[in-house]
């Protein structure tokens, strides 16, 4: 079952999508990737990691009502 979960966005992800935040119905962190990329197909050529509730995600998860998605591309140190 999809549910609304919150994805915000951060330094190059941010500027791809032009967005700092949306919602999205998703199940999974797998369905809401593609949709992401469906939606922004720039975000193919950036790897980013998802963060779940301020965790960094090692594998897909279950998505839960109120999730907040966090899309982590790489970050340069200054």
């Amino acid at each position: 079952m999809d549910i609304s979960v919150t994805v915000l966005y951060f330094g190059a992800a941010e500027a791809t999508t032009g967005r700092k935040e949306e919602e999205f119905l998703a199940g999974d962190t797998a369905s809401l990737r593609r949709q992401l990329i469906t939606r922004y197909p720039d975000l193919a050529r950036l790897p980013f990691r998802m963060a779940l509730n301020r965790t960094l995600l090692k594998e897909e998860s279950v998505l839960q009502k109120s999730d907040i998605i966090a899309i982590l591309p790489p970050f340069q140190g200054g």
